[in-house]
């Protein structure tokens, strides 16, 4: 709940400015365009609506295209740090190559806070959805009231006329005592509903203005364009500016529909003169989300004007162009936004998650507990020792020929006698297992052995459908013997999305390979994940963050140290912090010394005189 809450005020909060801009760039692009077809501003602002729900959705779920992320930036080699598991190769040790990340801004609050909020927002959008329901009940009502009876024969002939120059079929024209003014209802069978002060006039140029302008709208299908406006404002309906790009498109869309009117059914002036008189019978006018009416956008004077100058417009293929070039423009700004954002930061979900973790903590180990002995075929057994043996042997005869058959063993996850095989200088990984000894570990340990050559068909296996697949792959790719830096770059990316995997023991062996790789790629993910539900996955995601030594993570770790319910956590927070000796971490520090638990205590007094010196 807590995650999603988190997700929902980071849309929230980034929306804020991001809608603010990507509208900014929209008035600019549509200030060029103002010379142009209407129906060209109207689309523009139509491209603005949807970057305007994506872009914001983008920043708070983390997926930046990558293309976007390309500026390559060098870093100083770090030490080892003196928490390091086991034995590793000095080339494991040096720090890879950087590639340019989202700049985000941590902001700190509390788990009440965002629920607070997210409470607030989902109240908020569900009395949008029930203003829109009542709008369409509305409508339907409407649509029940409309007959085509008592229709006077100059509204027939108007309505054919109309048909004929705007070449459109299917479409009703009626009659409701209900209507107050012209709508347009409906997309696959549209219908056009007259009040009966419309339908009285006998005068052929106003019925012909106010039946043409309805038709416009269902020649345009601008019931179809409105509906999916009106679904895609739900999300950011709470953004004062929502309002103001809702109107721009409602405004677009009049102004081109009296366009087409004036360009194919009635002359500019006489269309104008037959808008005032609409405008004198009418009795009241309020806007309906689903019915589209002559008097939509509420800019009738602007519209008077527009049709009694004589305007002189841009060509229509320089004005393509130029649409095109303000839709392109519009569309690398919005993503370049999703490189900036505001990221909330919270406390472990302590308070939240301590009761349910508590609970699942023993169905998690009884899920990966050993099978009895005594359940397992003494054959089957023997097979999988014998395969897991062999593979030992063509890891110490460096035989890379086998590549593809230990690629095919990595799904195999039969518990085995764990086989010593690395004892030699030449190498020893990190972890000498990682889950339970298992062929397919083995076959793991020996392609990471391989180093270089194995890398491009492990990290082809990232994606695989079996999660011991992926979780051997991962963690082999953090194993790599003898490898440059920024080497293993290419397979970050993949790491990180498997931090989200829905199998635990992957989503461990990717913030395990993370944490060997050292790529700050991968940071903001591996802060999200401090929040995961498995304290396994916790704890490793802290030891990375420890292996980077990135100040930015300061803030997250001493949430962690307060407030994570288990001791393994804590105390990789409070070594962290050691590591990356950030005098922004004393405070905390000091605090953790009260730690129920000694051994986090203790490890916050060695990350204390580690800071201090």
């Amino acid at each position: 709940m807590l995650r999603t809450s988190e997700f929902i005020l980071n849309f929230v909060l980034n929306s804020f400015w991001q809608i603010a801009a990507i509208v900014a760039v929209t008035f600019i692009a549509s200030w060029l365009l103002r010379n142009g077809p209407a129906r060209y501003r109207h689309a523009l602002w139509v491209v603005a609506l949807v970057a305007s729900l994506i872009v914001p959705l983008l920043t708070a779920s983390r997926l930046v295209p990558a293309w976007i992320s390309s500026a390559q930036i060098s870093t100083e080699p770090g030490a080892v740090a003196p928490g390091r598991l086991n034995n590793s190769s000095p080339q494991q040790d040096s720090n890879v190559d950087h590639i340019g990340t989202r700049r985000t801004t941590t902001l700190s609050t509390t788990p009440r806070i965002i629920l607070f909020v997210t409470l607030a927002y989902a109240l908020f959008i569900l009395l949008r959805a029930i203003r829109l329901a009542r709008f369409w009940q509305r409508k339907e009502r409407l649509r029940q009231t409309a007959t085509r009876t008592s229709l006077a024969p100059e509204v027939m002939t108007a309505a054919d006329q109309c048909r004929s120059l705007l070449a459109i079929q299917n479409v009703t024209v009626t009659r409701s005592s209900k209507a107050r003014v012209p709508y347009t209802i409906g997309a696959r069978h549209p219908l056009i509903v007259l009040p009966d002060a419309y339908c009285s006039t006998v005068d052929e140029a106003k019925l012909l203005s106010v039946i043409g302008h309805e038709m416009a709208h269902v020649a345009r299908r601008d019931f179809l364009t409105n509906l999916f406006c009106e679904l895609l404002c739900i999300p950011i309906s709470f953004h004062p500016i929502t309002y103001l790009l809702k109107r721009e498109i409602d405004r677009t869309r009049e102004l081109a529909c009296d366009e087409l009117v004036a360009g194919r059914v009635l002359a500019p002036k006489v269309y104008a003169r037959s808008l005032l008189w609409a405008a004198d019978v009418t009795r009241q006018y309020s806007s309906q989300a689903f019915m589209l009416s002559i008097f939509d956008g509420r800019i009738l004077e602007e519209r008077i004007v527009r049709l009694m100058k004589s305007n002189t417009h841009i060509g229509v293929r320089f004005a393509r162009a130029l649409l095109f070039a303000a839709i392109s423009i519009l569309c690398l700004s919005a993503l370049s936004l999703t490189m900036f954002g505001f990221e909330l930061q919270t406390q472990v979900r302590a308070a939240v998650t301590q009761s349910i973790l508590t609970s699942t903590a023993a169905a998690v180990q009884d899920r990966i507990s050993p099978i009895p002995a005594a359940q397992q075929p003494r054959n089957d057994n023997r097979t999988q020792d014998d395969r897991a043996t062999s593979a030992c042997d063509a890891g110490k005869r460096g035989d890379t020929e086998a590549i593809p058959s230990l690629i095919a063993m990595l799904g195999d996850d039969s518990k085995i006698q764990f086989v010593k095989c690395w004892d030699t200088s030449r190498w020893s990984p990190a972890l000498e297992t990682f889950k339970h000894p298992s062929p397919g570990e083995q076959a793991a340990l020996v392609l990471a052995s391989f180093g270089r050559p194995a890398l491009t068909p492990l990290t082809n296996q990232l994606d695989s459908p079996n999660p011991t697949v992926r979780r051997n792959a991962a963690w082999a790719i953090g194993e790599l013997h003898n490898m440059l830096p920024g080497e293993r770059a290419n397979a970050v990316p993949q790491l990180i999305t498997l931090l989200g995997d829905s199998d635990e023991w992957v989503r461990m062996a990717a913030a395990r390979a993370l944490g060997e790789l050292r790529d700050t790629r991968a940071l903001s993910k591996l802060v999200a994940t401090l929040s995961d539900d498995d304290w396994r996955v916790r704890e490793l995601a802290v030891w990375a963050l420890s292996e980077m030594k990135d100040p930015r993570a300061v803030t997250a770790l001493c949430n962690v140290l307060l407030s994570d319910v288990r001791v393994e956590v804590r105390r990789g927070a409070a070594e962290a912090l050691g590591e990356i000796s950030s005098a922004d971490a004393l405070p905390t520090l000091k605090q953790a010394l009260n730690d129920k638990e000694p051994s986090v205590s203790a490890k916050a007094a060695w990350a204390i005189s580690e800071i201090e010196g």
